[in-house]
């Protein structure tokens, strides 16, 4: 397979960023860490601008703008202000992108055998093909910068959901987990002389304001309602560690992990877990994973050689 992030990547000092869903939890976060570094310049993103009230006015270096994902013409205007903001800037380079961070997503939990079909596609739209459209945009302005500005680093927001899967949050993990996919074959579309970088960020908890439309549920299905049903047990089990904190990462020591991936002049890794319980259940589900091959490898080589 062809190898990916193979040349260490090295941060402009004046470098442009584009985050999407900055108007809260990890999104908020990485945008006021950059937006506090002087040579950094800005592109934060929400679908209501009135949410990014919390980073200043008036500063050149800041550009805040409506982004809704799921809308390639709200996409297709966003990159068009914001090469109107930055482009031709200082050192005479048309616009560039340095780092995206592909942030905008919510959780859908609940029963999904009640999961209506709106349910479904707006999750997807969202946390797959609003990351994949925004995705592709960012490659097309990377590959065609020229000289050391040529290339850049995709941050996409993925999770231990995509690593992982639990009963009552089906359309979450195929959203991550089709992410996962996606950016792993597109990292490895990528010409080396590019210098296009990726890295799927997958953190456990957080300790976002979850609510609103970053966490939405299905509604109940009578079917699973008993408290011995998966999805109960495991709801139980995660409401009682939201409210003891116990195991829930900051937003901003996400923020300021990505901002040192970025900026420590090293290869990116193409997937980070983040987290104590991320790192172990990964590696207890791969570790099975490998466990259960071994166990039907008689019938995996279907009289082969393996």
């Amino acid at each position: 397979m062809n190898p990916v992030n193979t040349q260490a990547y090295r941060l402009p000092a004046n470098a442009v960023w584009l985050i999407t869903g900055c108007s809260s939890g990890i999104g908020r976060e990485i945008a006021s860490l950059i937006a506090s570094k002087p040579n950094q310049r800005l592109i934060a993103t929400a679908r209501n601008p009135s949410s990014l009230s919390y980073l200043p006015d008036g500063n050149a270096n800041i550009l805040k703008l409506a982004l809704d994902v799921t809308s390639v013409s709200s996409v297709d205007a966003a990159f068009a202000a914001a090469a109107k903001h930055f482009g031709n800037d200082d050192d005479g380079a048309a616009f560039r992108l340095d780092v995206v961070v592909n942030n905008a997503g919510y959780s859908l939990s609940g029963d999904t055998e009640s999961a209506t079909e709106e349910d479904i596609h707006q999750e997807m739209e969202t946390l797959f093909f609003g990351t994949a459209r925004v995705t592709m945009r960012a490659v097309e302005v990377m590959r065609r910068q020229v000289g050391d500005r040529r290339g850049g680093l995709v941050f996409n927001m993925s999770s231990l959901a995509g690593l992982c899967a639990f009963p009552g949050h089906a359309y979450y993990h195929a959203g991550k987990f089709a992410v996962e996919g996606f950016t792993e074959s597109v990292a490895r579309e990528m010409h080396p002389d590019w210098n296009i970088h990726f890295c799927l960020i997958e953190p456990s908890g957080v300790k976002t304001n979850f609510d609103g439309h970053s966490k939405t549920h299905t509604q109940p299905h009578p079917a699973y309602a008993a408290s011995d049903m998966p999805s109960r047990k495991l709801e139980a089990y995660v409401n009682q560690g939201i409210k003891s904190g116990v195991g829930m990462i900051e937003p901003s020591a996400v923020a300021e992990t990505i901002v040192t991936i970025a900026s420590r002049g090293e290869c990116v890794p193409l997937r980070l877990p983040l987290g104590p319980v991320c790192w172990k259940l990964a590696k207890e589900k791969f570790e099975t994973l490998l466990k259960e091959f071994d166990e039907v490898k008689e019938l995996s080589a279907m009289g082969q050689q393996i």
